[in-house]
């Protein structure tokens, strides 16, 4: 079993799904094996990858035991990168998943469909609530989507307190990855004074270096339904992503290291 990690928000409209999907591919190029999980009854990443496209049926169907896991697991054309979608989802339904997150069975479930990958992205709904607080009991780590908007500065504290309850009450080895900027528009002073402020407020390895400009293109590729750098001329709106899975992985080695890096010093042989 890979890496599971969940992408998440206490605030909707801050592109988690953009990134999921985005940092997926990019993971997916530099040679691990991806897959994503829609985990938001809105059914951003079914739309997002055209998933939809394809079938309606996903965790949802699987959970009822209307169908096979084989029926729901979407892989891409290439073969390193997988989708699952929560399936078309009625208020009952919505109702029945909460039941089936806080009961476990959502998490076991999830888990059981991830062998065989290096990583498993999760885009989690906003909110602390029930399934948000489900998936992070299986995850491995964390990563917090945020944009340069002044309720950002309220929700970072009570999604870390969450974060932190998890990992006190049910998965010890749950870690915080760290905080993503998400479409920072430079244009607009006042989101550049809100990014000073957010920074000063937290400390600074509380967040990715890595930082996601405001960028048309995204729109784009979200109307087309790839991840952007499959888009013509694409490339150079996804060397962000790029660059944030090459800092994910560098923390995976850090953490993998210890603190003292000079007590790991070993040979190749």
């Amino acid at each position: 079993m890979g890496k599971i990690i969940s992408i998440a928000s206490q605030k909707g409209g801050v592109g988690k799904t953009t990134t999921a999907l985005n940092l997926g591919h990019c993971l997916s190029r530099f040679g691990s094996k991806v897959m994503l999980i829609d985990g938001d009854p809105q059914g951003g990443m079914a739309i997002a990858s055209n998933l939809s496209k394809r079938t309606n049926m996903g965790i949802i169907n699987l959970l009822k035991n209307n169908c096979g896991s084989d029926e729901i697991i979407f892989s891409t054309r290439d073969k390193t990168m997988a989708v699952v979608g929560l399936g078309e989802l009625t208020p009952t339904d919505v109702l029945f998943l909460e039941q089936e997150a806080s009961n476990g069975n959502l998490g076991m479930l999830i888990k059981s469909l991830t062998h065989g990958y290096d990583y498993v992205i999760i885009d989690c709904p906003a909110g602390i609530g029930g399934i948000p607080t489900a998936l992070l009991n299986i995850s491995n780590s964390v990563i917090m989507v945020i944009n340069c908007k002044a309720i950002s500065l309220k929700t970072i504290p009570m999604f870390l307190k969450l974060v932190k309850s998890v990992k006190d009450n049910h998965n010890p080895s749950l870690l915080f990855d760290g905080v993503i900027i998400n479409m920072l528009d430079e244009r607009v002073a006042l989101e550049k004074q809100i990014l000073e402020q957010i920074k000063k407020s937290f400390p600074a390895d509380a967040f990715f270096n890595t930082i996601i400009n405001f960028d048309d293109y995204f729109e784009m590729a979200s109307l087309h339904s790839v991840p952007v750098a499959l888009m013509p001329k694409g490339l150079n709106s996804a060397k962000p992503f790029f660059n944030l899975a090459i800092e994910l992985k560098e923390k995976e080695t850090s953490v993998q290291k210890g603190d003292d890096e000079y007590d790991y010093v070993v040979g190749l042989f």
